[in-house]
């Protein structure tokens, strides 16, 4: 990205701070390119709109433009959690293809190495409970202790499987209601608002 679209995406970035906060956080990572094409769809109805004059008309961005950068970044967020949702099915389809495999194939070799994995685990961390380590080892240790960790948890994953993928459906399925019941109380607090000034 050459330095004038940095400095054009970080006005972009500004702009939309405080309208959509999870699309201009986007803007900083790399996912910058997505948050961009999302946010001209929102104002432009293209993806592909000049960013220039994209950052132009943010900085003076019309109450429509914040209610469709609003709706933007909800489209954005439901996005990001179908794919993290995805991942995650194709991950347990993959531990469940291996479980499958070691049950036809009465292969023992996943639990004697789960069983190595768990106890070098619980054996390197008593050993740096227990014990100094040795002078500059500690780095290494630590190493190990994190690498096994990760491990550990792949073991467990694989044994007895997990519950975040659920959770992560869950807080999708729940995502336009949750929108659809904020849209309600606005509008309420709106009705309310109009009477309160008519009266």
């Amino acid at each position: 990205m050459t330095k004038t679209k940095s400095a054009v995406r970080g006005k972009i970035k500004r702009a939309i701070a405080g309208a959509a906060p999870s699309l201009a956080q986007a803007l900083g990572g790399p996912l910058a390119g997505v948050a961009v094409a999302q946010i001209s769809k929102a104002i432009f109805g293209a993806p592909d709109g000049d960013e220039e004059l994209l950052s132009e008309i943010l900085v003076s961005a019309t109450p429509q433009h914040l209610i469709a950068l609003k709706k933007a970044e909800q489209e954005f967020e439901v996005a990001l959690l179908e794919a993290s949702l995805e991942n995650r099915r194709i991950d347990a389809g993959d531990r469940a293809n291996a479980r499958e495999r070691q049950i036809e194939m009465s292969d023992w070799t996943p639990s004697a190495l789960g069983a190595l994995i768990i106890l070098g685990f619980f054996a390197v961390l008593g050993v740096m409970v227990a014990r100094k380590m040795p002078a500059g080892a500690e780095t290494e240790f630590s190493i190990m202790l994190g690498a096994l960790a990760t491990m550990t948890a792949a073991v467990v994953n694989y044994f007895f499987g997990s519950s975040s993928g659920s959770k992560e459906k869950t807080r999708l399925m729940a995502m336009p209601l949750l929108s659809r019941e904020a849209g309600e109380e606005k509008a309420a607090a709106e009705n309310r608002g109009s009477r309160r000034s008519g009266g």
